[in-house]
């Protein structure tokens, strides 16, 4: 009973909202004060109201996934303003294509070796 009763830090909502978290909050176990600096950038990119209302209208099986897209979004615009996520999903492409290349060259070179032996 002693960690139910320990004190729990206002959500990333509550704490933007300058308002207090109550035991109920609705967004306290999407948006958790630990993911603070990531739902700032979410609330740069969407607003508290329209973060709200996209929770609100979300069925409850798919709010976890929501709440996931939202902070992401936030963080990919943050990181590249002029392509948000788009411009994260290139460059993982590109960084996929150049590992690949990588591997292939490293494949070759254990076929050239397995050929001399």
């Amino acid at each position: 009973r002693g960690a139910a009763k320990a004190k729990r830090r206002h959500c990333a909502v509550c704490t933007t909202r300058n308002i207090r978290c109550s035991r109920i909050c609705e967004f306290a176990d999407y948006f958790p004060y630990e993911l603070l600096r990531e739902y700032e950038s979410a609330n740069d990119l969407f607003g508290t109201p329209n973060i709200l209302k996209m929770m609100r209208l979300a069925p409850t099986e798919q709010k976890s996934v929501l709440a996931s897209s939202i902070l992401i979004e936030g963080i990919a615009w943050t990181c590249d303003p002029v392509r948000g996520g788009f411009g994260m999903l290139q460059r993982l492409v590109w960084e996929v294509q150049v590992h690949e290349a990588y591997l292939n060259e490293l494949k070759e070179k254990i076929k050239d070796k397995k050929r001399k032996r």
